[in-house]
């Protein structure tokens, strides 16, 4: 199978992509690291073999939606298909595309690729730097081990079950052990043995008791075979005699059942199927008819109702006279209620003019009018009369007040000017201030000081550490190559080395030592201004500092008492003016309104609403008399367009007033909507009618054919001959039942091999069988006589050995033995189960040996040859617990633990090859490689890389890499890019 080109719709960090693999066997794919090779090589491996769910979701992109792609193959059977897998299509199952355009399952592809798993893919045509690694950090007597397992199952899962085996069987048995449960066992079994033999000796012949007893066991175990053959034989004549009438009523019915035609052409369960249609059809078409007739009855009422309706002008007409009723409801009702206002306010202006008593009559509201600035000229009349009697009262006990406010001010100014601090005494209170804030802040240095050096300090300690750490690895690991190579001037270089890392950290630790004691030796001076001391002053300056604000507030306020006094004389003049300018006003108010003389002005504001508001009940009034007038107006023409209908349709108006005429033409109204209304009841019942009964018809015709098909099973034409037929098949039925009832009635009473012989069976005489009873019951009857003397023989025996096994030490003794030798049985029989699967895989492991491991070491030792410019020629398999051993040219053989890293890796790539290339006889899929060359030198990389395209030419080859030297050892290849979709063919 060859891989052609790979379309990635989705799948980690690659997006609508397309990688060209070409025609060209061997193809390396260069890519630095997280530059997505590996998530190219999960992608092959989820196209080919698909992914579980929760592997695929760590592989969704995270910029798209889409997780999936295309991959297009080459096989030799199917030719070239198309394999796609998406994430949320048939749970991410593959589908196969082949060029004639079908399409193909999962099952499919697993044709085509033989049931090769993806395991088993990984463990023979995969393998990268990991595995190396793995096979490096095993144990050195079982490399060779893994090794072979990797050959014969992809895994070292044989070499584990080996394993867990030989400690299974070690805890069971050990020739010379003596903690395993075997071991113990055995040693119980044996000193029970030895009891058991002691109590036996006792008696001279209890052995001879005991081969007279088995003698006697033995014959009546003869006997007893006969006498159950004789009784077997009994029993089988018996159930022959009892069997011969249902033997005779079974051939007769095996020959009814034969007049019957086989095959019998009739549907599964045709008669009750056609009935089941019948009885489905009979609803059917009894609520058909119902429909039918309920179509007709509906149809009629609608009919009926619309025949019984006026013309539509005429219902045009009355909706919009109703349409007014409302407006004629409002209009009589306004009409009540102005009538009732009217008579209301006549009877209230009467009683308010009464209250007033000013002078004022009906006649009088004709001609008066309140203006709304005459409100306004008494209410400030009244405010400003009232404020001058306030202002007088007000100037009068401010003038007692600046007095006494005068007097103490002038006490609270002497007080203050005694309390306040010297000069001299407030500047040494400052100083003890200013002290201790520059003490503080020459701390605060300090303090931050302390902090860079301690940042300092862990800096300059982890680079410290960082050099010694560094020298003496480079020291051990110049040591090691010193030992190694021979060369003692590495030796040295190391010891240099070593010591100038140790000096360097010693020098270092010097340095911060003498930083500290520094750092320590600065502290502050004593003598200096405690925190108590400070605040003491604070507070004392603050007292000063406020004493001083209090003592300018005090003078000012002596200040502004003498302005005060000033403004008080200017208040008082200003008052006399104003006293006299409100007495003109007053008089103006007694020429324009003369009732206002006979009252206090004080009052004025009083009179203003109550008066105002007479006049605006007089003035409601004429609006309400003209109101009443135009509702009544209204009315009368609504009653007259009433009359004018009723003459028109000629309907009878004596003696009806306006609202019978009204509550007529409603009722006319209503019966019109509720006609309507029926009608679309009617239309609408009449559509569902017939939805429904083409409904029931759909479903009359589905079962019609449904008959018509039973018809057409049975071959008949007509439900008579169907059912005919079906009764004919009835009877067959009914015989073959009464055959398998028969059948198992025999199958009860005649033993297994006369049921078997059954259908060649020929029916028995009824004399010869009695015959042969008789002759059987006679010879059982001999034999059970013969038994019973035997048993009496053998009860007499087993008297006498009670006697000598009557000793309870005896019987515990043999009962235990007898125990205990059951549990050796069983435990011998689980050792020799595990011995045998020991065994068995073993031989697995020679017969692998001798069919596959032969072939593969040949394959692996000429890939080996080449790899290593023939330095090595031969390559010998592990044995037991001996390794690889390579042979090299001068023929020294080295184990392989003896070989370098690069010898050993080539070897095991070697080895991959040549398992792949046995494997791949069946198998012929793409070699996926990832990065196996690490260890390779430059030269090395080429031959393996020439190697490997050798290998192409029978097998795609795909080399996965970000090591530069590697892409330019394969530069004859094809070679694509990671980070691109385009191939770049190299020269």
């Amino acid at each position: 199978m060859h891989i052609k080109k790979a379309d990635i719709f989705g799948f980690g960090k690659w997006v609508d992509h397309t990688i060209d693999f070409t025609d060209e066997p061997f193809i390396c794919v260069y890519g630095d690291n997280e530059s997505g090779k590996t998530t190219i090589q999960q992608f092959l491996l989820f196209m080919l073999f698909g992914m579980p769910p929760k592997k695929r979701a760590g592989y969704k992109p995270k910029m798209s939606g889409k997780m999936g792609g295309r991959l297009t193959v080459d096989d030799p059977e199917a030719g070239e298909f198309v394999i796609e897998r998406l994430h949320d299509v048939q749970n991410g199952k593959a589908v196969c595309y082949t060029p004639d355009g079908q399409e193909h399952d999962e099952t499919w592809l697993q044709d085509r690729l033989k049931g090769m798993t993806k395991e088993t893919y990984q463990s023979i045509f995969s393998f990268s730097a990991v595995d190396l690694l793995d096979i490096r950090s095993m144990r050195e007597e079982e490399l060779g081990e893994v090794l072979l397992g990797i050959g014969m199952t992809g895994s070292n899962s044989i070499h584990a079950l080996e394993k867990r085996l030989d400690a299974q069987l070690g805890e069971r048995f050990k020739p010379f052990g003596k903690k395993p449960e075997i071991n113990q066992q055995l040693a119980s079994v044996d000193t029970l043995f030895q009891s058991l033999q002691q109590y036996r000796e006792t008696e001279g012949d209890y052995r001879n008791k005991k081969e007279v007893l088995q003698q006697l066991n033995d014959e009546l175990g003869q006997l007893q075979d006969e006498l159950t053959k004789s009784k077997d034989a009994i029993f089988r004549l018996e159930k022959k005699r009892q069997a011969l009438p249902i033997l005779k009523e079974y051939q007769h019915v095996l020959q009814q059942l034969q007049t019957y035609p086989d095959p019998f052409s009739f549907p599964e369960q045709g008669m009750k199927r056609l009935e089941q249609l019948n009885e489905k059809l009979l609803p059917l078409r009894s609520e058909l008819s119902v429909l039918r007739h309920n179509l007709n009855e509906y149809t009629s009422k609608r009919n009926a109702i619309w025949n019984s309706f006026f013309d539509d002008a005429v219902y045009e007409q009355l909706e919009s006279i109703l349409e007014q009723k409302q407006q004629w409801l409002d209009v009589h009702k306004s009409l009540n209620g102005y009538g009732e206002t009217i008579q209301k306010l006549e009877w209230q202006i009467h009683a308010e003019m009464e209250q007033l008593n000013v002078g004022i009559t009906a006649e009088d509201l004709q001609w008066l009018q309140l203006p709304f600035s005459a409100e306004k000229t008494w209410n400030q009349l009244k405010s400003d009369m009232d404020q001058v009697m306030v202002t007088k009262e007000q100037l009068e006990e401010e003038h007692r007040q600046l007095l006494k406010e005068e007097e103490y001010l002038h006490v609270q100014k002497d007080k203050q000017q005694a309390s306040l601090a010297d000069t001299e005494r407030e500047k040494e209170l400052q100083e003890t201030v200013h002290q201790y804030h520059r003490q503080k802040q020459m701390l605060h240095d300090q303090d931050e000081q302390t902090w860079n050096w301690d940042q300092l300090k862990k800096q300059k300690e982890k680079q410290a550490a960082a050099w010694l750490t560094g020298g003496i690895a480079a020291a051990v690991i110049l040591s090691v190559l010193a030992f190694i190579t021979d060369r003692m001037t590495l030796l040295g270089i190391s010891g240099v080395i070593l010591a100038a890392s140790i000096g360097q950290w010693t020098a270092g630790k010097r340095s911060h030592r003498e930083m500290e004691r520094m750092l320590v030796s600065k502290k502050p001076a004593s003598g200096e201004i405690t925190e108590n001391e400070k605040q003491e002053a604070e507070k004392t300056l603050a007292a000063n500092d406020e004493m001083k604000q209090e003592l300018s507030i005090v003078q000012e306020k002596l200040r502004s008492n003498e302005m005060t006094f000033l403004k008080w004389e200017e208040k008082k003049s200003g008052l006399e003016q104003r006293e006299n300018r409100v007495q003109r006003q007053i008089k103006e108010q007694w020429k324009q309104y003369p009732f206002l003389e006979q009252m206090d002005s004080a009052h004025w504001p009083a009179l203003f609403h109550p008066l105002k508001h007479v006049l605006e009940l007089h003035r409601d009034k004429q609006r309400q008399e003209q109101a009443y007038e135009q509702q009544l107006q209204k009315s009368r023409h609504f009653d007259e367009r009433i009359d004018h209908f009723f003459h028109e349709l000629k309907w009878d108006i004596a003696g009806k007033s306006t609202t019978d005429k009204v509550k007529e033409m409603e009722n006319v109204q209503q019966e019109y909507w509720n006609g309507l209304s029926r009608i679309d009841q009617y239309d609408e019942w009449i559509a569902d009618t017939e939805a429904k009964q083409r409904e029931v018809q759909q479903k009359m015709q589905v079962y019609d054919e449904e008959i018509a098909h039973l018809m057409d099973m049975a071959g008949t034409e007509t439900e008579e001959a169907f059912l005919a037929k079906g009764k004919q098949l009835e009877e067959k039925q009914n015989h073959a039942a009464k055959m398998s009832e028969l059948d198992n009635q025999l199958a009860r009473i005649l033993p297994g091999d006369d049921y078997e012989r059954l259908p060649a069976m020929e029916l028995p005489e009824e004399h010869t069988l009695e015959a042969n009873y008789e002759k059987e019951s006679d010879r059982t009857s001999r034999i059970e006589q013969e038994l019973e003397q035997k048993r009496q023989e053998r009860a007499d025996i087993h008297a006498a050995l009670s006697g000598l096994e009557s000793s309870e030490s005896y019987s515990e003794t043999l009962h235990r033995f007898t125990t205990e030798q059951e549990k050796l049985e069983r435990l011998a029989e689980e050792w020799a189960v595990l011995k045998s699967a020991k065994e068995i895989l073993a031989e697995t492991k020679r017969n692998y040996r001798r069919n596959y491991l032969e072939q593969a070491i040949e394959k692996t030792t000429h890939y080996f040859h080449l790899l290593t410019e023939k330095a090595y020629g031969k390559i010998y398999p592990p044995e037991g617990t001996q390794s690889f051993q390579v042979e090299a040219r001068n023929g020294i053989r080295y184990d392989v633990n003896e070989l370098s890293q690069g010898t050993i890796d080539q070897l095991y790539v070697s080895l991959r090859l040549g398992i792949s290339e046995v494997m791949s006889e069946k198998h012929r899929l793409p070699f996926i490689i990832d990065d196996a060359f690490v260890h390779f030198d430059p030269v090395r990389t080429k031959r393996i890389a020439e190697l490997l395209a050798g290998v192409s030419e029978q097998q795609q080859v795909m080399l996965f890499t970000c090591k530069p030297d590697v892409m330019d050892a394969a530069a004859n290849v094809s070679r694509a890019d990671s980070k691109s979709s385009i191939r770049i063919p190299l020269s």
